[in-house]
């Protein structure tokens, strides 16, 4: 094992080779590309975006401490990838590394029970704080053991970065190679771009077809058997962690009992007595499918007596007119059948997961998909609030917490914009004149103080303090604490009756009903509703440092950081993925979360990169020093535009906002077009903007105290040392300067 290890990473001291002649053995580089395209190029860039997504996807499922930090895979697949590119003229044979993946595969996937919890508790350990609610809490007898827990998980989170480093960094060092032996460096970075949407949507395929993970790695060995150097042979341990890691796949799905993988999330349905379900989300308890038919209740009395006492059913004792229901969040159908057990006419479900939709309506022993009453609307929460004119009597906000984020390039949750004050504002909105608001919310120890933040928003948005109760597990109907408001006083008039009365005083809450001392509010520019305040939480301040740790040891050789042209390029790819994350996470407020939404949003990027570099290589020459103005002006009038006060429709503003990003988009890369055609270290280059995206997503975690909209602001500051690096800090260093051939600036140091 140890020689295969060797030759899998060479020593840093390995003497370069020559440009590589093929990793296809039916095209080689150097011949003429056939149909136009370079399909080595186009092979490895998709197989690397196929890479990303896979890992970015998979293992958040299986290691909770990356469902809380998808961008975190994110930022790490572009470590390996910048690393690479930066060795790029090292020796290479694999496509990627497969022995690492193998590696971590079986590490995730061991099956058992105590390493199960370890992963589970990685959070918790990472932080031994409460300032963020990760729904794990590890609680240590002794500060010693602490300590020992923290040192023990942060070396296992190394260990499974390095792995993720070590699986991405052979597929950089192709792409680097590529496009350093490209003659027309514009051409292939296209090409680069090309493979990379061909790898979003592929993957998108299979999350759409709702496939399982051993599909996903099946093809990523595929490629990696096919798609090699003709010098690569492939050794039995390559073989061997293959196998094992599709047996291990295979056997966790199997062992599990019912699997679906949703676009969205891992969904273990588990069958519990008389008819009931449970639904696991990512390896953890979410939802339940509870039976409250007339069957249930006729063969269990006591349960026919306590079920309306049960935090589905008891809201409505408060409740008159209940003709026009909407449920967002609806789930497997708990609360839909909840509402129809309590008179409801009409009800609409919006759901955003088209797997639980299925689930819900297969297997709810009380069928409420089923019931003429009940229309379903598969679409994100917060996208229906905003586009839909109708009015409701009652709106429930079902228990919506997602275990993990929308997206890998955002610590941003699925739940996020669900619960900001702009969000209860809009379902104040669509509600009637006597119209009640229902949120039931988990509220657990030691992060009571959610519930004091949703007792002062309620406050805040409808006037008054919202009603509060608790309400314990009954049968199969989970526990949570309800809020319910009004813009009618007659809410808290029929509270104040002493049957409602004796019911609110026998459920008090977990935290004060008090304002005082209550976290900050949640809204649209900072909606971290699980951090406890304006701080990066402990745990995100951990992970942080250890893969700054990380990229330091890997780059140190690598990065010539006396170079001007280093920076540049290294914050050209810090402002860009500020930038894509801007414009992800600002767009799904209009479009909603749903991946169809941010599998379109990144092609799109893509796509106005691949207009930059046309416009670059056959518009007019154009000075750099002008489009870094135009940038960064750009990016201060996004910032400082109320877009969500302009007299238009909700898709009209979307659209709108879309095309304002759009811009800075096109400006960043045709700068980047230019400036990466007239440097003459193109590997080196790729690699400097791969470790800027590296710190550009770190300093995602800044919006946690100064918001998303500020990141803006961090995103032109980027853009102005890059041109200050371009522009300036090669010239008063007495470099020796050539002409530009497309552009006003060449580094003829790296």
């Amino acid at each position: 094992m140890a020689s295969q290890v060797a030759d899998h990473f060479p020593p840093p001291d390995a003497p370069p080779e020559e440009p590589p002649k093929s990793i296809f053995p039916i095209v080689a580089l150097g011949e003429p590309p056939r149909n136009g395209l370079p399909w080595p190029l186009f092979l490895v860039s998709f197989a690397a975006l196929y890479l990303e997504i896979l890992l970015i996807r998979w293992i958040g499922t299986e290691v909770r401490v990356f469902a809380y930090f998808q961008n975190l895979v994110l930022i790490t697949c572009f470590l390996g990838f910048g690393l690479g590119c930066y060795q790029s003229a090292r020796k290479k044979g694999y496509l990627f590394g497969v022995i690492s993946l193998g590696i971590l595969v079986i590490l995730a996937e061991l099956p058992f029970d105590r390493w199960k919890a370890v992963l589970e508790v990685l959070s918790s350990a990472l932080a031994l704080s409460t300032d963020a609610q990760l729904w794990s809490a590890l609680v240590p007898p002794t500060r010693t053991y602490a300590v020992m827990a923290f040192l023990a998980s942060a070396a296992l989170v190394s260990v499974l970065l390095l792995l993720i480093v070590a699986t991405m960094r052979p597929v950089g060092q192709w792409v680097g190679s590529y496009l350093e032996a490209a003659r027309d460096p514009i051409s292939a970075y296209s090409v680069n771009l090309l493979g990379s949407i061909a790898g979003i949507w592929f993957f998108a395929g299979l999350s759409f077809l709702q496939t399982p993970p051993v599909l996903w790695f099946g093809a990523a060995f595929a490629l990696f058997l096919l798609v090699r150097s003709r010098r690569a042979r492939i050794g039995w341990l390559p073989l061997l962690l293959m196998a094992a890691s599709l047996l291990l796949l295979c056997y966790t799905d199997f062992r599990s009992g019912e699997i679906h993988w949703s676009p969205y999330q891992k969904l273990q349905v588990l069958s519990t007595p008389n008819h009931q379900y449970d639904v696991l989300v990512n390896n953890t308890g979410y939802m339940t499918m509870a039976n409250a038919s007339p069957e249930m209740l006729a063969r269990y009395p006591a349960f026919a007596a306590r079920y309306k006492d049960s935090a589905y059913d008891a809201p409505w004792r408060f409740i008159e007119a209940r003709d026009r229901v909407l449920i967002v969040g609806a789930g497997a159908g708990n609360d839909a059948a909840a509402a129809l057990r309590n008179g409801a006419i009409a009800i609409d479900a919006v759901e955003i997961d088209p797997a639980i939709y299925a689930i819900g309506k297969r297997l709810h022993p009380e069928q409420p998909y089923s019931s003429g009453r009940v229309h379903v609307i598969l679409n994100d929460a917060r996208a229906y609030l905003r586009s839909t004119t109708e009015k409701y009597d009652v709106i429930v906000f079902g228990l919506l917490d997602s275990h993990t984020q929308f997206s890998g390039y955002s610590n941003m949750r699925i739940d996020n914009y669900v619960y900001t004050e702009q969000s209860f504002g809009e379902a104040k909105r669509l509600l009637k004149p006597s119209g009640v608001l229902v949120v039931r919310f988990e509220v657990r120890p030691p992060w009571t103080w959610m519930g004091q933040r949703f007792y002062t928003m309620f406050n805040d948005v409808f006037g008054r303090p919202p009603v509060a109760f608790y309400r314990p597990q009954i049968g199969g109907l989970l526990e949570g604490t309800v809020f319910l408001a009004s813009k009618d006083g007659a809410l808290w008039e029929r509270a104040a009756r002493p049957d409602l009365g004796a019911f609110l005083q026998a459920s008090p809450t977990v935290f004060p009903l008090d304002t005082y001392g209550a976290p900050p509010p949640v809204t649209d520019d900072w909606p971290y509703i699980y951090h406890h305040g304006h701080t990066i939480p402990r745990t995100y301040l951990t992970v942080s440092f250890i893969l700054l740790f990380i990229t330091f040891l890997a780059t140190r050789k690598s990065l010539d950081a006396g170079k001007s042209s280093t920076w540049c390029f290294f914050f050209l790819g810090a402002g860009f993925l500020l930038l894509e994350t801007q414009m992800i996470s600002r767009l799904a407020l209009y479009f909603g979360s749903t991946w169809q939404v941010n599998c379109i949003v990144l092609s799109a990027i893509l796509a106005v990169l691949l207009l930059a570099n046309f416009i670059a290589k056959h518009g007019p020459v154009f000075r750099l020093g002008w489009l870094y103005t135009i940038l960064v002006i750009t990016l201060l009038v996004i910032y400082l535009v109320p877009w969500e006060s302009l007299p238009f429709g909700v898709h009209a503003a979307g659209t709108l906002l879309a095309f304002a990003y759009c811009v800075p988009i096109l400006l960043a890369g045709v700068i980047f077009a230019h400036t990466f055609g007239d440097c003459q270290n193109k590997s080196a280059a790729f690699g400097s903007n791969i470790i800027g995206a590296v710190a550009g997503g770190l300093a995602q975690n800044i919006s946690f105290v100064i918001g998303l909209k500020a990141l803006l602001l961090l995103g032109a500051v980027f853009y102005g040392l890059a041109a200050f690096f371009a522009l300036f800090a090669g010239r008063w260093a007495n470099l020796k300067e050539e002409p530009a051939v497309a552009a006003s600036t060449v580094f003829p140091d790296t």
